[in-house]
């Protein structure tokens, strides 16, 4: 469902990309760490966390595979939609954030979504992100337009992967990502951000730690990507 999702929003991206530009497909993972900050926050408050599905722990980090990427080898704006997710716990409460998809947008900045099983709502977010995705180019509208009405098919399945995405739980904006970076290699790239934890986020960590101690900018770790390109 990631990959269905991640794969139809490239026609958004190649409407907005312009002629000149190329779109590749990439995989790799994406490995998290913990701010320090956030890492005395959870211990204070008694908050465990550990990996889900695909994610796993190493060295004090969270590495999560990337389902499905698509990317602008030009501008390195694109979107990477990720296996696995973090369960957090305290107690007998307990809370799952998943399926993080990382949304990169010249212009409008860059931010981390993610999925809360068992809820409804946010979806928002996610159109959110795939409108200001597609309106990248100032002719871009005009460019989804033509691009929807020749890939009507496509554009079927971009429509219902968002409803997929949205049924499967509440979206919201995890974090907001900050000093993005990149280093290039050879048909490769290391994509690094740090990552600052959003409104919504801060609530739920604070709900589950039964305490008002922490709010929206802070520091939440770094977040670094390794991908390649899909041959």
């Amino acid at each position: 469902m990631l990959s269905a999702l991640v794969a139809s929003a490239a026609l958004l991206l190649i409407a907005a990309a312009g002629a000149q530009a190329k779109v590749v497909e990439l995989t790799g993972t994406t490995t998290v760490t913990p701010s320090t900050e956030a890492a005395q926050f959870l211990a204070n408050n008694g908050v465990s966390v550990a990996p889900t599905g695909k994610g796993i722990a190493e060295d004090g980090a969270f590495v999560f595979p990337i389902a499905a990427g698509f990317g602008n080898t030009k501008t390195f704006n694109g979107l990477l939609a990720h296996a696995g997710g973090l369960k957090f716990t305290k107690g007998e409460r307990s809370a799952v954030l998943q399926r993080f998809v990382a949304v990169r947008i010249r212009g409008a900045g860059a931010v981390l979504l993610a999925q809360i099983p068992g809820l409804r709502g946010g979806c928002g977010h996610l159109r959110q992100a795939l409108h200001r995705f597609a309106l990248e180019h100032p002719r871009a509208g005009k460019r989804a337009r033509r691009v929807a009405a020749n890939h009507p098919k496509g554009t079927r399945h971009l429509l219902r992967a968002v409803r997929n995405y949205c049924s499967g739980g509440r979206v919201i904006v995890l974090a907001r990502l900050t000093k993005l970076r990149k280093e290039l290699g050879y048909n490769s790239a290391l994509l690094s951000a740090d990552l600052k934890l959003s409104g919504q986020a801060a609530r739920l960590l604070n709900k589950l730690a039964g305490a008002q101690a922490v709010s929206a900018g802070a520091p939440l770790g770094s977040a670094e990507s390794r991908v390649t390109v899909v041959d």
